[in-house]
């Protein structure tokens, strides 16, 4: 299954295809909304291989003219879950700047993961969503300071920088800080600006609040928009209760990943 599908039908083979992954093994689609970074191949897949779309009535309508082509649709309600196999997807909508955006909640036979990669700010929802969750995959756009001396025009960084826009590292710093779930061993930091972040300032600033709150046995990975990300075993990942029997190496619990 694919959470949105951003990049080109040809990008998306040869990034699956890296994984041993054929396009021909996707079986649903779930789309979080209709931005053109996040939609882009999804009518192509759903056309080409009878994949079903999952999204909301108001996604659908934003969607546009691409949308036309798509013939298997499966309607999406924030706060209803719908069921695939053995994962149980919640959805739920987050403040961004297009209509009916969502999060997910994916509740898999290893633990939940929580899934949020356009938020303009962190809700009091996200946090409950979230608060028991083994994985997070969550959205650190840009830097403050990078997006304040960006060479994008000022109405572009009052969009990203608004509460309906795109989270920054140091809001991602502060919900680690204040309210990450105790259950939650693994943040992929997602959705990096090329122009407005790196991966080593979005992963130091992370890293940093982690650390304020005690939480050295979190790994924190960091994703690229020009490769695919490492695969994580949730199967091998120890219980929330066994981690604080595991041996600390370098003031670190080293966490296994495929």
């Amino acid at each position: 299954m694919l959470l949105d599908a951003g990049l080109s039908y040809r990008a998306l083979q040869e990034r699956l295809g890296a994984l041993n992954v054929a396009v021909e093994a996707i079986t649903a689609i779930f789309v979080t909304h209709a931005h053109g970074d996040h939609v882009r191949s999804a009518a192509s897949v759903s056309r080409r291989h009878g994949v079903p779309v999952y999204t909301t009535t108001g996604t659908r309508k934003a969607w546009g003219t691409p949308a036309e082509q798509i013939e298997h649709w499966k309607p999406l309600t924030a706060g209803k879950r719908t069921s695939r196999g053995a994962l149980s997807f919640l959805p739920f909508t987050v403040p961004h700047d297009a209509n009916e955006t969502l999060a997910f909640r994916i509740d898999t036979p290893e633990g939940a993961i929580g899934f949020a990669t356009d938020i303009g700010c962190v809700t009091s929802e996200l946090v409950t969503r979230f608060q028991d969750c083994r994985v997070l995959v969550i959205e650190s756009n840009h830097s403050v300071e990078l997006l304040r001396i960006s060479p994008y025009g000022a109405s572009l960084r009052t969009r990203i920088g608004s509460d309906q826009g795109h989270l920054s590292n140091e809001a991602l710093a502060a919900f680690c800080a204040e309210h990450l779930g105790e259950s939650v061993q693994c943040v992929v930091l997602s959705h990096l600006s090329r122009v407005n972040n790196t991966p080593a300032i979005a992963e130091m600033t992370c890293r940093e609040a982690l650390d304020q709150r005690g939480r050295t046995d979190v790994q924190v990975l960091v994703t690229e928009q020009k490769r695919a990300a490492e695969t994580i075993d949730m199967s091998t990942l120890p219980l929330p209760t066994e981690i604080s029997k595991k041996p600390n190496v370098g003031g670190q619990h080293v966490l296994p990943f495929m």
